[in-house]
Parts: C-alpha cells; structure tokens; sequence
C-alpha cells in the first residue's frame, strides 16, 4: 500500500510588533506574500483554511521577540527555523529595496532551497535564567553610567576629587564626602543629592540581582557542570553562569572548531588564488562569551 507524502509549504515570516509580513510557497511557485496581525493563530487559521493537508516548513529572523512565537509554530505540528539574519542570502537589488514583503519572500525561498540553518533555541527554563544574567549586566551598565554622572557635575562645577577616592573604587567615605562637598548653588546640589539616590537605589538593587545570579550554579541542571567549571584557572562564579546559561549544551557543537567559531576566538580570513590573508578576530562572534573569556584568561 502506498503511502501518501504530503506536498510541502515553506513560509517566510518577518515578523514585527505591530504586524507580520508573511511570504508562502509551494514547491513550484510563490503562492502569496501578505500581511497578518502578529500572532500565529492568526496564521495557523489561515493555512487550516486553505493548506489543511500540507507539512508546513517555515522561518523567522532571531530578533528581541525572543522564542515564544517559535514554541507557539512549533505546537501547531510545524517544522520552524529561527535563522541568524547574517545568514540570510540576499542580492544587491534586495538590500537597496528593503522592505517587509522583500525580507519575507527572501526567507520563504531560502527556505525552499535548502539554504537556511536554524540557531540554537534554549528551553524556557534557561532562556529565562539567561536573561536574569544578561539583566544583571545591564544593571552593571546602568550603575557605570550613574558614576560618570556624578562625576560629570563634579568636574562641570569645577571641584576636584580628593587623591584617595580618586580611583574606580567607591567607598563609604568617598559617597559621605559627595554628601558634604559644598557646590557653587542649590539647584546643583539638588542634582548631585538625586544623582547619589539614584546610584544608592541602582546598587542595591544590583547586589540582589547579583545574589540571584549567582544562586543559578546550584540548581540541579547546571550543578555538576558549575563544579567542574569552577575548577578551571580564571573561571568565576559569574562567568560560570554566564557560560551554562548561554551554551546550554555543548553537545551541540560538532568539534571544537564549530565551538570556537561560536564563541569567535579565530582570525577573519581572505583567501583567494596565491593572496592568503588573515585579519584581525572575527567580527561574527558571540559579544558576551568573548569578552568575558579574554578577560578570565588575563587572570
């Protein structure tokens, strides 16, 4: 007995907060490209109306959406992608005519072709745990920011910071000393007094962010691993996290090689007939596993 294969759609979403620009394909031809509120119920009603016996293929950039709308494809019975832009195919007369309708059709027809390859989509879990660290770090940035403000109406008003708390080190008497010091009138020590509440407020909250943060390395699923990471020279409590949290499993990297190129800790390369040149390190890298690895080496 014969078993029916059902035909194909591939489907290219470019997908954004007020609404989605969806491209759909047959194996043969373009069927329709058209835009749709962002939900994928609202596709999936679609393609239940008019492909009800078709598999369904398709594919949306990564972007600050996150996954949800790939879990949501994904529970329908769809197969889907969530590709790197970087990695998308595109003429030279699709990148001077952008538009939505442009990137969707391009995406369906990669996605006929072959030519995509989908990244790595954490479970719900450690995607929420990676985003506690990645807030922590903007918090970091926002603490950073705060200091070079107070900083900033020191030397706009012309006082110069005392030798010992001139340092990147905040201590009690340096922010007691910002209490006190005397500024040329009150709208300007009105400013620097909301400045150090500010700073006040963003630490605190830090330190229980970071707190948080930290705790991850206890949990049962990262447990074990977190022990044997904290045993390599230079291989902090945060960094640990940061590494669990963003990997996630490294068996999903074929051999070192495709690992490292994750990471980006290799030489950009140009190669062409007798001309061999390596650059400097590779501008596709992943910016926080990088940074923090240079850095855990310098200790």
């Amino acid at each position: 007995m014969d078993t029916e294969v059902s035909p194909k759609l591939f489907i290219g979403i470019d997908v954004h907060k007020r609404q989605w620009s969806v491209s759909i394909f047959t194996a043969n031809c373009h069927h329709k490209t058209f835009s749709q509120v962002p939900n994928p119920k609202a596709l999936k009603s679609y393609l239940d109306k008019f492909f009800p016996k078709h598999q369904i293929i398709c594919c949306y950039e990564a972007c600050k959406f996150g996954f949800w709308i790939y879990r949501e494809l994904c529970s329908f019975g769809y197969e889907c992608l969530v590709i790197n832009p970087a990695d998308l195919p595109t003429t030279n007369k699709e990148s001077s005519e952008k538009t939505d309708p442009v990137d969707s059709r391009k995406m369906a027809k990669a996605l006929r072709a072959g030519l995509l390859r989908g990244i790595h989509v954490p479970t719900q879990e450690t995607e929420g745990d990676r985003q506690l660290f990645r807030y922590r770090k903007r918090l970091w940035a926002d603490l950073v920011r705060v200091k070079n403000r107070i900083k900033d109406k020191l030397l706009q008003n012309g006082i110069e910071t005392p030798h010992k708390y001139d340092n990147p080190y905040w201590t009690k008497d340096f922010l007691d000393w910002l209490a006190v010091v005397e500024l040329p009138s009150a709208s300007s020590r009105l400013v620097m007094d909301l400045l150090l509440d500010q700073f006040e407020f963003t630490y605190r909250h830090f330190l229980k962010v970071s707190i948080s943060v930290r705790s991850l390395q206890r949990k049962a699923k990262y447990k074990a691993n977190s022990k044997l990471l904290r045993q390599i020279p230079g291989i902090g409590p945060l960094t640990t996290v940061q590494l669990l949290t963003e990997i996630e499993d490294i068996h999903r990297f074929r051999n070192f090689k495709h690992f490292n190129s994750y990471i980006g800790l290799k030489p950009m390369v140009h190669s062409s007939g007798e001309s061999d040149r390596k650059g400097y390190m590779t501008y596709r890298h992943h910016q926080g596993l990088r940074s923090s690895l240079i850095e855990c080496a310098w200790t």
